[in-house]
């Protein structure tokens, strides 16, 4: 038998209450929590750029491994004539140019990290991704104008065939300094490995490579004529200008971007 009950046999006496219906009660109760920050770690370009970067370091040492250790043989070969100074292929070429350019990378994204923790961790950019590619134009127009400054004291003071021996030289010495910085850019974003240990890292990569840049310059200019003052002075114009003019614009560029109370 069908039976039908009344309407008020399935309510409570609670059935109006809004403690009983917290989703149709307007104001609701407690306090809002605290929004979850950014973290660069979880961040999806970020990531695939580093991945391309380690996509690119196999396929580079896959394909290139014979020619790259020929390049490092010969970068610490002296040459007795201008015809010893080895040439290099477009491809060749194009190949150190991606390696420079994910040098000048890694240099942004922790140039990004030193200025987050050890300068302040308020902008007026709010996006990660205008902070980073700042420091990364900044380190891209300093290598442009350290290869434009040796470019025009060379071609002036020495001659062309060595000229462009020496900027093949310093491209190599600056591609592998990415692959260098690579695993320690990877540590910092992923382990949070501790920056005093990164910096550390960093200074000693970039020392190493001014003392291969400055033995380059003396073996290929300086050393048939013995003017050691020369290369000191030669080495402080063409390396240490453009490393103190980096500095500075990255101070610059911190004090306009930095939020002042």
């Amino acid at each position: 038998m069908d039976v039908h009950l009344p309407q008020f046999s399935q309510e409570t006496f609670f059935a109006k209450d809004s403690l009983l219906h917290v989703d149709s009660c307007s104001n609701g109760f407690g306090v809002a929590g605290e929004a979850i920050p950014e973290i660069i770690r979880n961040d999806n370009l970020i990531s695939g750029a580093l991945l391309l970067c380690f996509v690119l370091t196999l396929v580079v040492y896959s394909f290139f491994r014979i020619y790259l250790v020929q390049q490092y043989r010969g970068l610490l070969h002296v040459p007795r004539s201008d015809r010893d100074l080895p040439g290099e292929t477009t491809r060749e070429l194009r190949l150190k140019l991606l390696l420079a350019f994910q040098t000048c990378l890694l240099f942004g994204i922790a140039i990004y990290f030193f200025s987050k923790t050890y300068v302040s961790d308020s902008f007026i950019v709010e996006s990660d991704y205008l902070l980073i590619l700042f420091f990364l134009a900044v380190v891209i127009a300093y290598a442009l104008l350290k290869g434009i400054l040796y470019t025009i004291v060379n071609a002036v003071f020495f001659g062309g065939k060595r000229n462009k021996h020496l900027l093949r030289s310093l491209l190599l010495i600056s591609a592998s300094q990415g692959v260098l910085m690579y695993p320690a850019v990877l540590l910092l974003v992923y382990f949070d490995l501790p920056l005093d240990i990164v910096l550390y890292y960093f200074i000693f990569v970039v020392v190493l490579g001014k003392i291969l840049a400055f033995y380059k310059s003396y073996v290929i200019f300086f050393r048939q004529k013995g003017g050691f003052l020369q290369i000191i002075l030669y080495f402080c114009a063409l390396e240490i200008v453009p490393l103190t003019v980096l500095v500075g614009t990255w101070m610059a560029l911190l004090d306009v971007l930095i939020v002042k109370f």
